[in-house]
């Protein structure tokens, strides 16, 4: 059995620790949880955790039986210390919760994480270190590395999303939709058509605003 470190002791480390904690309880135990890697301070005061910070990112170096779970929600956090990581030797787990609907004929890329509740259909293209909330992901979807989908989020067939996009809760992407690398859609808006490279849309429909 591997020793397993969660990168990150935010929120979504949290909600990751408690997936993994959900695989074992359903699937018998997989992983020696050890506990976080953050290089904030003091991620976890005030919050109720089995588990703590025992290390930072930037000073974490990989070790025999060793792996790493990306739990960090930002697409340009994840695009920053995977590579790094990964140069160091790091090896990363894919996690996927027992409760998914994962389709046919579907790939999914090394160091994803997926959440209860998320669904997919048919011939659905998934980068690395992408987290999936639980969003639904019609045929023929393509999402890039690093990229996070939130809650609730409905990518329809056809979608194409690039590397490292934030996607919010409740969005939706019209069919054949196109989301350029390192933009950002916002919670509840409605994409027809494209969002061009590193844009910010928020709204029904989605429009551009520069903050």
């Amino acid at each position: 059995m591997k020793d397993l470190y969660i990168v990150g002791a935010g929120g979504c480390g949290r909600e990751v620790l408690h997936i993994i904690k959900d695989i074992h309880r359903i699937q018998g135990p997989r992983w020696n949880i050890k506990g976080f890697l953050d290089d904030t301070e003091d991620p976890l005061k005030g919050k109720e955790c089995d588990y703590g910070v025992v290390g930072t990112i930037q000073g974490y170096q990989p070790k025999e039986n060793e792996v790493l779970v990306m739990a960090i929600a930002s697409p340009q956090a994840k695009k920053k210390l995977v590579p790094m990581l990964l140069e160091r030797g790091a090896v990363f787990e894919t996690v996927v919760h027992p409760y998914v609907d994962l389709g046919e004929r579907n790939v999914i890329g090394v160091g994803s994480i997926i959440y209860p509740g998320f669904g997919m259909t048919v011939d659905v293209k998934i980068g690395q270190c992408v987290l999936l909330l639980d969003c639904v992901l019609g045929h023929d979807v393509e999402i890039g590395d690093y990229s996070t989908i939130s809650t609730k989020a409905n990518l329809l067939g056809g979608v194409k999303v690039g590397q490292s996009v934030f996607i919010g809760a409740n969005a939706v992407i019209a069919p054949h939709g196109v989301i350029e690398d390192n933009s950002f859609i916002g919670v509840g808006s409605v994409v027809l058509k494209k969002v061009r490279t590193g844009k910010k849309v928020f709204g029904n429909p989605a429009r551009e605003f520069d903050f």
